[in-house]
């Protein structure tokens, strides 16, 4: 009884805090942006450029689909056009809802009737942590290359590099081990069990893993550097490799404040003198372009299985 009230608990903060968090955007957009100086800024892009992003945009999901396909191969036989209807799915509702964890609750339930709602569980956090990993490093290398080129911080950069790079083997190494000990904390010791278990069928995929991690870092960079571009702003693949990663990080908080991902796009281009109109525009670009592409998948592919439905 007690733990129901908790959970309602928990729902009504999340729910205030996302109330109030909405209000708080309608406040900034009116107190810091010029709204005849945004509107502006939007209409100047070119519509050939916007094509361009969405084009970019459709294979996204595609990516993500194939990293989950990775990682799942040795535990279902779900085939990859299925799991991309079900990401896509997904996506539909996220952005409805604005939370990205609509679309690892999607996964969960396509995948439980198969292999258990434990092992999916499993499969579907180790899916978050790697992408999670994966972002943190990109973000920190690209990071260290910045400072070396384009800051006067004195650094021994070849030492650094060196213990910076064999920290990342080593923690890519004992990534299983961490990830055991992470679920040892909220699991039985039979779930603990089993997660070993799975992570030995996963290791084998690794370098597939890195690839498909790697492939989605650069596309969503270029998607973004793209968006910058069109916007005429002076930033730079790199200060994308850079900004990136931390704006996918953060969005993870939309679910607890809306317009997460908008707001630490405003914010972290700041740094780089970009006004709060570009910033936004380039925000809502994105947004604006993902509702199009999940429509286009999504209609796409409930075609496709109409058609297909017709011809049996």
């Amino acid at each position: 009884m007690f733990q129901v009230l908790n959970l309602n608990l928990k729902n009504k903060f999340f729910i205030i805090i996302k109330f109030f968090s909405f209000f708080l955007i309608i406040y900034l957009f009116y107190r810091f942006v010029s709204t005849e100086n945004f509107l502006s800024i939007i209409r100047e892009v070119p519509i050939t450029n916007i094509f361009f992003i969405f084009v970019a945009c459709l294979f996204h999901p595609i990516l993500i689909t194939l990293r989950w396909f990775i990682l799942l191969k040795n535990f279902s036989k779900i085939k990859f056009i299925d799991l991309l209807k079900n990401i896509v799915s997904g996506y539909s509702y996220s952005l409805i809802l604005a939370s990205g964890l609509v679309i690892d609750a999607t996964k969960f339930i396509k995948i439980k009737k198969e292999i258990g709602s434990g092992n999916s569980l499993i499969l579907v956090s180790i899916d978050k942590l790697i992408a999670l990993f994966f972002k943190i490093t990109f973000m920190l290398i690209f990071v260290i290359v910045y400072i070396y080129f384009y800051t006067q911080i004195n650094l021994n950069y070849v030492l650094f590099t060196i213990f910076f790079l064999l920290s990342l083997i080593f923690l890519f190494y004992k990534i299983e081990s961490v990830i055991i000990l992470l679920f040892k904390k909220i699991l039985k010791n039979k779930k603990s069990i089993d997660i070993e278990l799975i992570l030995r069928k996963i290791k084998k995929k690794i370098p597939s893993l890195v690839f498909a991690n790697l492939a989605i870092q650069l596309l969503n960079t270029f998607i973004y550097f793209v968006i910058f571009l069109s916007l005429e702003t002076s930033l730079t693949f790199l200060n994308a490799m850079i900004i990136v990663p931390i704006i996918d990080i953060l969005g993870q908080f939309s679910f607890i404040i809306f317009g997460m991902k908008e707001i630490s796009t405003v914010f972290l281009l700041s740094f780089f003198n970009i006004n709060n109109e570009t910033a936004l525009a380039a925000a809502l670009i994105y947004l604006f372009i993902e509702y199009l592409v999940i429509i286009t998948l999504y209609s796409s592919l409930s075609l496709s299985k109409i058609s297909l439905f017709k011809t049996k």
